[in-house]
């Protein structure tokens, strides 16, 4: 058991106890439930397939604005983030995290 399978189980018990509504929990345990079939590689072809790029980068802004440094250092990180996007693979980036 993963921690996808653990958030599916959660979500089937929460709609079983009626906290929270069934087509919520059915669309979450859908999803654990794929998460949970997939491995590294999988995880990283979903990434380089850029589904979750806008959401990823609008995460990495929000972080960014939000620091406490000067506005040419914002320019040059948000710089590096779409040329890293662009340019690397999930592997590649995990690899020199």
């Amino acid at each position: 058991m993963n921690g996808y399978t653990i958030m599916a189980d959660s979500y089937k018990v929460l709609a079983e106890q009626g906290k929270i509504e069934a087509e919520k929990a059915e669309k979450a345990i859908r999803i654990f439930d794929f998460l949970a079939t997939c491995d590294n590689d999988d995880l990283c072809q979903m990434v380089d397939s850029s589904a979750f790029n806008d959401i990823i980068k609008a995460f990495l802004r929000m972080a960014v604005r939000k620091a406490d440094i000067g506005q040419d250092a914002k320019e040059k990180v948000l710089e590096q983030i779409y040329f890293i996007f662009d340019e690397k693979q999930a592997k590649e980036v995990l690899a020199n995290e």
